[in-house]
């Protein structure tokens, strides 16, 4: 009987921690933060934009290209979040959420950092291609 009673307090224990932890685990992010994905997401949808443009010009809080369609397109930071515009037209939210944006022109492409409103630094840097060059020797 008693090992049976120790059994059943055990499994409470268990199940209880259990819960506990998934409880822990997701609500340990700072409300401010990004989310994992939100990220990716992001990075996927920009990086698909650039690799089908050109004329990439980098200012310090925003970027520029020239789409296949001949728009301008500019990246930049509006208030909280980051935001696409067309011919400095519209307001397309890219990602929210965010206390700072930078871009720095790089020898292999643009370099940029993202600051969360939780305050942590997410950095991409897209490579540009097509001015590589290939010498057989």
């Amino acid at each position: 009987m008693n090992l049976l009673f120790s059994f059943v307090i055990y499994s409470l224990i268990i199940s209880s921690l259990t819960m506990l932890f998934t409880f822990l685990v997701t609500n340990s992010q700072y409300e401010n933060d990004l989310k994992a994905y939100e990220w990716e997401l992001f990075i996927i949808q920009l990086h698909k934009e650039m690799k089908n443009s050109d004329d990439w010009t980098v200012n310090k809080d925003s970027l520029l290209f020239t789409n296949k369609q001949g728009q301008l397109i500019s990246i930049s930071k509006y208030n909280q979040l980051i935001r696409r515009q067309v011919f400095d037209r519209g307001h397309e939210i890219l990602l929210m959420k965010i206390r700072a944006l930078k871009f720095d022109q790089l020898q292999a492409g643009i370099k940029m950092t993202a600051i969360s409103q939780a305050g942590k630094e997410y950095n991409f840097t897209f490579r540009s291609y097509k001015d590589l060059s290939y010498n057989e020797s």
